[in-house]
């Protein structure tokens, strides 16, 4: 299925829900394709905490998944509003790092508050390269959060030789 085919679903779902769209561009994200939705009725896409915008991209990824032909390779790809979701992205990304920063200053494990599966995707991502700390998923359900832990340098490099 091609990007195309997939921003013809998108406009045609979005005619569905009688929600006026000026436009969506295809735009290459960080993880996969972004189809960028602009659009001066945000909110109603978005929902409250994107809980609409979650809704969107699950159904029409369900559409796609329907119409792709059993032998082609999945697409990844997310719909985003307005940059949205690209902003969203961007401060947790600063948080991660900043509750990073807080457990190598305290030399301790360090809990962020609970959050979607796609958000603590986010979180490992973005600490991935970091050589100080690990992270790790804790809890269950809607209480599942990131711990970021700390890693005392001297002990690592102990390890390593």
């Amino acid at each position: 299925m091609t990007t195309e085919e997939i921003k013809n679903i998108i406009e045609e779902t979005l005619e569905h829900l009688t929600t006026p769209c000026n436009s969506v561009d295809v735009v290459s994200g960080e993880v996969g394709t972004v189809f960028m939705i602009n659009t001066n009725e945000a909110r109603f896409l978005i929902g409250n905490n994107g809980a609409n915008l979650i809704a969107l991209n699950h159904i029409v990824k369900r559409i796609v998944d329907n119409k792709r032909k059993k032998e082609e390779e999945p697409i990844i790809f997310t719909i985003d509003v307005n940059s949205y979701q690209k902003q969203k992205n961007e401060e947790l990304q600063n948080k991660a790092k900043m509750f990073a920063e807080r457990a190598k200053s305290l030399h301790a494990d360090v809990e962020m508050d609970p959050m979607t599966p796609y958000e603590r995707m986010v979180v490992h991502s973005t600490l991935a390269g970091d050589l100080e700390v690990k992270t790790e998923s804790a809890g269950f359900g809607k209480d599942r959060k990131v711990v970021i832990k700390y890693i005392d340098p001297s002990a690592a490099e102990t390890v390593r030789d």
